[in-house]
Order: C-alpha cells, then structure tokens, then sequence
C-alpha cells in the first residue's frame, strides 16, 4: 500500500497593501498683483459709491434750496395780495381807535399823563420820541381804511381828521401791531402812509436795537447827510422817482410837508460799505401847525459816493 504525503494548503492570502505617497501640502503664498487689482477695485467701488452720494447731497440741497426761494416767492405774494386788499376787524378798530384818541391829544397839558396811558398800548421796547411835542391837537374822527399784512406785519391803516388852532386836516396813518387771542400790542408808531391802494413798505414793524455803532466819523458823516437829503426827498417824490434811490421804492408824494430830521436820532451801525442808520423826522400836514413825529431805519449799500437804499422801515 502506497502513503502519500500529506499536503497542507493554506489559503490564507495576505493581500500587500500598496504604499500610498505622502502628500507634503503646498505652502500658501500671496499673489501682490492679484490683492493690489482687488484693492484697486474696492477703493474704486468706494469712490463710486460716494460721488454718488454726493451727487444725491447735492441734489437734495439744490431742491431744497429752490423749494425755499418758491416758498419765498409764495409768501411775497400773498403779502403782496394781502397788501391790496382790505379787512375789517372789529376787535382792531376799537383798540385802535382808543390808541388814535390818547396818541392825538396834546402831549404838553399832562406829557406823563398821557405817556403813561399810551404804554398800555406798545409794546415794551417801543419808546414816544422826545421831539412828539404836538400841542392844541384834537382827533376829530378816524376811519379804518384797512388791514393787511406785509412781511408777517399786520398794520391797520387809518384816514385821520385832526384839528389844531381851530383848523382841520386830514392824515392817513399806519399803524403796525400784533395780535394774540384777544390781546393786541402797538409794535410801531403811527406814520404817514399812502392810502391803501398798493403795497405798502412795512418791513420789519418793530424796529429792533441797533447793531454796534460805525465809529468811522468820515462814514457816518456821510450817512447822515444821505439820510436828509433821502428824507426829503421820500417826503415829497412819488414812488416812481424813489426807484432810482431805493430797492423797494416808495415815495409820499407830497402828501404832507418836510419839517426837519433829528440830527441827535441819528444812529449809524453796520459797516462803511454796509450802514444801517436808524433816523426821527417830523412831517407836517399841509398849511396847519399838527405835526408828525415817526421814525426810519435805511439799510444802505455804497454806490460810488453815495448810497443806495436796499431796504426801508418805518414805524
């Protein structure tokens, strides 16, 4: 009998894993190009962006701004419409008529009487000049004409009769006031006016404090000399004669008589190419002794070697 040897079989296979290559990783580096074209587009991005919005600043301030001057336009307007027409108010007339009474009477019989019963009336920083000195006057009637309003300033305009030494005259008057609720306040001293049928130069009704005094006497010389010959002239021009003196011109016509302008009232402040002068003249009406104190304020602008009135208040 034939052995065979026994064969041993292992079928266990070990399978040789493959050796995988290391991966050594790549170092980062900074391409300066690239970051420099990448900042060039933000700075320009950012440039872009704020011209843009400057541009809407821009915008925005040029409508505002025309939408200011339109408002400016609006209310020139309407005080200009205001200006030429006529209202009636009981509640004004009758103070007003009451103020007409104590203003108009004699100022030498009782001064202190009648100043004290006249602060009632104005207002707080409005003071009776110390040239008002009228005497023998008597109000024989006043006659609202109208209200209108310029530059925010209500004014009630009157047709006076006035007599003195037992003669009769007649005046028409502004009078510039505010008025809150019930309560009114005389912000502005009567003064000769044209009758209502055009637009009237209030300005500012309240005259408020001067600025600090020009200590240049070789300007205020000359200002004050201006003022005298503007006053005459305002006195006795018609309104057309005035545009050659003044922005806004205005002119009495003739309606009453140049007496004299205060050379103690005269104030000038502002600058020498810019004064402000601030001025008491007194009117009289034609052929009579009454008298009429008021004041002017001129805000100037040289021309040359004189003056050319940009603005004008009285009150």
């Amino acid at each position: 009998m034939i052995v065979l040897p026994k064969l041993k079989i292992n079928f266990e296979y070990e399978k040789k894993k493959k050796e995988k290559p290391i991966k050594i990783p790549k170092a980062h580096t900074l391409n300066l190009g690239r970051v420099r074209s990448i900042a060039l587009l933000i700075l320009i991005g950012l440039f872009i962006y704020f011209s843009y919005v400057l541009v809407l600043a821009n915008a925005t301030a040029h409508k505002n701004k025309i939408l200011q001057q339109t408002v400016t336009t609006l209310n020139q307007r309407i005080n200009q419409e205001n200006a030429g027409t006529t209202s009636y108010n009981p509640l004004v007339d009758q103070y007003m008529t009451k103020f007409l009474k104590v203003y108009y009477s004699p100022a030498s019989d009782d001064s202190d009487g009648r100043t004290k019963q006249l602060t009632q009336y104005l207002a707080s920083n409005l003071t009776l000049p110390s040239t008002d000195k009228n005497t023998d006057l008597k109000l024989v009637s006043s006659t609202l004409n109208g209200i209108f309003t310029v530059d925010t300033v209500k004014t009630a305009q009157y047709s006076l009769v006035i007599e003195a030494t037992n003669k009769q005259s007649n005046l028409t008057v502004n009078i510039p006031y505010e008025q809150e609720n019930e309560k009114l306040t005389v912000t502005g001293l009567p003064y000769v006016a044209n009758p209502i049928n055009s637009i009237s130069r209030v300005g500012q009704a309240r005259l408020e404090k001067n600025g600090k005094t020009l200590n240049s006497e070789q300007t205020t010389t000359k200002v004050a000399k201006f003022t005298k010959q503007f006053a005459q002239k305002y006195v006795s021009s018609s309104t057309k004669d005035m545009a050659f003196l003044m922005t806004d011109p205005v002119g009495l016509d003739g309606a009453v008589d140049f007496v004299s302008l205060d050379d103690s009232s005269i104030k000038v402040s502002g600058t020498s190419n810019n004064p402000i002068v601030t001025a008491t003249m007194t009117v009289k009406i034609h052929d009579s002794d009454i008298t009429q104190v008021q004041t002017i304020r001129l805000y100037l602008k040289q021309q040359a070697s004189t003056y050319f009135v940009t603005k004008f208040i009285q009150a």
